[in-house]
């Protein structure tokens, strides 16, 4: 790094870059400006009373209510403000996120004035500047991350599975798309290609987001489309949600379960099984059998390897196959592995092993969350749910 000198301004941060010998003496020449500034400036007192031996190289102060931390390094030093009115963090505004965006008005027009005065110091100290460009609208925001020397990938020719919306319409890069909000307000923006199936969608001048080509969608295509507002189905709104089943219920399913045997258990599993497939919550359909030496054992016996990059429409199933089912890790994600661990000590042991963690409506806010109370039905009928 020897002779480089740059520094950078982002967010609330000041970064000075260059060898101890160069930013140290500079560093400290810009703290005796911000005295003749109305800065006080002094040790950091955290560091003193936890870590004394780094006092020397940590620094705090204040304007008013225009509050600072800074340090020393060996390749450099930093300043980063932050304010003690607006703030989220228990701990303080110096560990809240967005602090620039958590001042108050005047706040950060005395921020910007500071700031202003050491770019002035550093780069009459011979500094350059390296800051990222100040970018103001979406449409700058977006096109500077699609320009961005670190994009080597291409938005041309893209397949099917990153380009088709919900509907199986392709999606071209400046077209107007749809989507719902986060309450199912219809909105609307134009279209960039960013990464695989995530498109950047630029709303308005100053609001941009990032959506899957799935969520996205044209008015025409369907007439749930054109809806002002679509409020996604809920599993609090169905009543089987609200069911308490007493304690009489209880040991009922619990007794039959027991009665059933190991052989009726797996027959009541498999319907478990099969009915998590059919909504979509497991990829791939596993089914228990018993093997001759009496112990369980599980067969996939269709896998639908939808990730392998497999056009809109086209299934394939791996042919059926049998997995080990008491390994520490099993073959399968960590969501089906939580389903086929609870069934199958549920079928060994005759005891309910299903907690209620995968029946809470926030656990799964797509397509098929409105389904988990019928999947708690089920395990509650077999006997399977705690």
């Amino acid at each position: 790094m020897r002779g480089d000198k740059d520094f950078s301004i982002w967010n609330t941060s000041i970064a000075v870059r260059g060898d101890k010998e160069i930013s140290h003496p500079t560093f400290l020449r810009m703290l005796d400006m911000m005295r003749n500034r109305g800065f006080v400036v002094g040790s950091d007192p955290q560091i003193d009373r936890d870590y004394p031996i780094l006092s020397k190289d940590r620094f705090a102060g204040n304007k008013g209510e225009l509050l600072f931390v800074g340090e020393k390094y060996n390749c450099g030093a930093k300043l980063e403000f932050y304010q003690e009115i607006n703030v989220e963090n228990p701990n303080g505004g110096r560990y809240d996120f967005n602090k620039f965006e958590k001042m108050p008005y005047l706040l950060q027009k005395r921020f910007l004035v500071e700031v202003r005065y050491m770019e002035q110091f550093l780069l009459e100290e011979g500094f350059t500047c390296d800051s990222e460009p100040v970018l103001k609208t979406s449409y700058d925001k977006v096109f500077h991350e699609l320009n961005s020397p670190s994009r080597h990938w291409s938005s041309e020719n893209l397949p099917d599975y990153n380009a088709l919306d919900k509907d199986g319409i392709r999606i071209n890069n400046g077209e107007v798309k749809y989507f719902r909000g986060r309450k199912g307000t219809l909105m609307r923006g134009t279209v960039y290609h960013n990464i695989n199936n995530m498109w950047w969608v630029i709303v308005n001048k100053d609001y941009y987001t990032n959506l899957a080509s799935f969520e996205l969608f044209d008015l025409a295509t369907k007439p749930e489309n054109s809806l002002r507002k679509l409020t996604k189905r809920s599993g609090h709104h169905n009543p089987k949600s609200r069911f308490i089943p007493s304690e009489a219920n209880l040991k009922e399913w619990n007794t039959a379960a027991k009665k059933a045997g190991k052989d009726g258990r797996i027959k009541l599993a498999n319907s478990v099984l099969d009915y998590l497939y059919e909504i979509n919550w497991t990829c791939r359909k596993f089914q228990f059998f018993k093997k001759d030496n009496g112990r369980l054992s599980l067969m996939e016996t269709e896998g639908n390897p939808y990730f392998l990059g497999h056009r809109l429409g086209e299934k394939k199933y791996d042919p059926p196959r049998i997995m080990s089912l008491y390994t520490r890790s099993l073959a399968m994600s960590s969501t089906e592995s939580s389903w086929v661990k609870g069934l199958r000590d549920y079928v060994t042991g005759g005891k309910p092993t299903i907690s209620k963690w995968f029946c809470q409506d926030g656990n799964g806010e797509g397509g098929q969350a409105h389904l988990w109370p019928e999947v708690r039905e089920r395990l509650l009928h077999i006997g399977a749910h705690v």
